[in-house]
């Protein structure tokens, strides 16, 4: 047996893929709580620009690292991009090196404002909306609105005014969240961030639970697994990647392990200027080529 294959066995996963039994672990909710409350609305407004949407559920995986990267890439590419920041850690703007005393989506909610104005400029000109500061109570105060109103994100962007040009990309909190499900129940694409360890791969029989009432609607997301920091000189990192794949039945998107691309966060600098030839640019790049293209089919 491969050492994949004894990865998988530890988790109790069959390496041979069974339909039938992966439908019947997407049909059981029993371990989400409260799940009726994160059912999108019929009367939702229609969203024209591309929603996407990246998730984990592991903390540390690179996942705003991954948001500034794809934003600037994308927006490189043609697309108007909005990067939204819907964790209350209010990290992103560390990342675009943009004000943190501006107000913020989490503040500017709480008091009804509008978001057009929060807009500041990032990287390669894209724009990024900051989830601002707010403490413990006023927190409290917006996850209790927000588990109330599931289509309050919905609303939120539909008031933005952006067209079919532009791509919104979310950056959510770890773990299971009320953030995370308002972000599900707009998105088109969901980019699903792990790295190549066991931890991460343990996780992804709780991500289906969390995923499958979002994948039940009439417009469900595109889903994809992003393998982060994947590092081709560690044999046990390379493992892991083939462990992700027998589990997943298919070909997950990989971005390799760049230091430029970490330490871009110290300097708060766009992460791809480096006009040097890095596999983690080009890595980067396709998954922009392919949030790019047209939607496909789940």
């Amino acid at each position: 047996m491969s050492l994949s294959k004894e990865i998988l066995a530890l988790f109790g996963k069959d390496v041979t893929h069974d339909a039938d039994g992966i439908n019947a672990r997407m049909h059981f909710f029993g371990s989400v709580p409260d799940e009726s409350i994160y059912q999108q609305p019929l009367n939702a407004p229609e969203l024209r620009p591309k929603i996407v949407a990246l998730v984990s559920i592991n903390g540390g995986v690179g996942r705003s690292t991954l948001v500034t990267a794809l934003s600037s890439g994308l927006q490189r590419l043609g697309e108007s991009v909005v990067a939204l920041d819907l964790d209350p850690q209010n990290a992103l703007h560390h990342h675009f090196g943009v004000s943190s005393t501006l107000p913020g989506i989490g503040r500017t909610s709480l008091e009804h404002g509008q978001w057009a104005p929060l807009q500041q400029l990032g990287f390669a000109g894209c724009q990024v909306m900051t989830f601002g500061d707010i403490d413990i109570q006023q927190q409290e105060s917006l996850e209790r609105w927000l588990k109330q109103e599931p289509g309050w994100l919905a609303q939120r962007l539909g008031c933005l005014g952006l067209s079919e040009r532009h791509t919104v990309i979310i950056d959510t909190p770890a773990g299971n969240n009320v953030y995370f499900h308002q972000a599900l129940s707009v998105a088109d694409v969901v980019l699903v961030i792990v790295q190549a360890d066991a931890a991460c791969l343990g996780t992804l029989d709780h991500l289906d639970l969390l995923l499958a009432p979002h994948l039940e609607g009439e417009r469900p997301p595109v889903v994809q697994v992003v393998i982060n920091q994947v590092d081709e000189s560690n044999p046990f990192s390379l493992d892991m990647v083939e462990a992700f794949k027998h589990r997943l039945g298919k070909e997950p998107l990989e971005v390799h392990r760049d230091m430029a691309i970490n330490e871009a966060l110290a300097y708060s600098s766009d992460p791809l200027d480096n006009v040097a030839k890095r596999l983690a640019s080009d890595d980067i790049n396709e998954v922009c080529l392919w949030l790019k293209a047209p939607k496909q089919t789940a």
